[in-house]
């Protein structure tokens, strides 16, 4: 049997590493997105402002709250239309900071079975994709 070996000419891998562009960009607008709908509509936010009060945040827990959600909205809908690297070099310091403050604060979400925060990994390395393959220099 003869094996067949494919090699992506370089317009093929353009048009790939493109629609993977445009695949993580969507995937990271929802992301946003989707967090600021659970968190205000979906999850009970007696327990999101515990969390809040448990990272240190007593003062103005609710408008901290509302803080957060527009935050997520917006970076959700900045994903969506108006990206530049200076967005995607913005959101990987962001899901850092989340990221340690959670691990810090919340240390039960490091081994939690769904991996919450350690999935931020993978949203870390679509950030620097994104960030790397933005068309439009900032």
């Amino acid at each position: 049997m003869k094996k067949t070996v494919t090699h992506l000419t370089a317009k093929n891998r353009e048009i790939h590493l493109h629609r993977l562009y445009w695949l993580m960009r969507i995937g990271i607008a929802f992301i946003w997105i989707w967090t600021a709908y659970v968190s205000w509509f979906v999850y009970p936010q007696v327990e999101s402002l515990d969390w809040l009060r448990r990272v240190g945040l007593t003062q103005q827990v609710h408008l901290w709250f509302v803080v957060a959600c527009l935050f997520d909205l917006l970076m959700g809908i900045a994903s969506a239309l108006f990206t530049s690297r200076l967005l995607w070099q913005g959101q990987i310091i962001a899901v850092i900071f989340y990221t340690l403050v959670i691990a810090i604060f919340l240390p039960e979400f490091l081994t939690h079975p769904f991996g919450p925060i350690i999935k931020n990994l993978a949203v870390l390395a679509s950030l620097a994709y994104l960030a790397i393959m933005e068309p439009h220099s900032s």
